[in-house]
């Protein structure tokens, strides 16, 4: 795993990057902001069920 400077560095480029590729989708679709978030939060479910089915976490709070 890349020390935590490294991985700073990363995640704010990945971040730079799927900010880059909304306002791309954005542009090229005519999507609203709510439908962009929307897809964002959909991307982040996925991850969300992999994340519990890896690693046994129960996200109900």
């Amino acid at each position: 795993m890349a020390n935590p400077d490294q991985k700073t560095i990363l995640l704010e480029r990945a971040y730079e990057e799927l900010k880059s590729v909304c306002s791309k989708f954005q542009e090229e679709s005519g999507a609203t902001d709510m439908e962009v978030k929307t897809l964002l939060r959909e991307l982040a479910r996925v991850w969300e069920k992999d994340i519990d089915n890896d690693y046994d976490i129960d996200w109900e709070v």
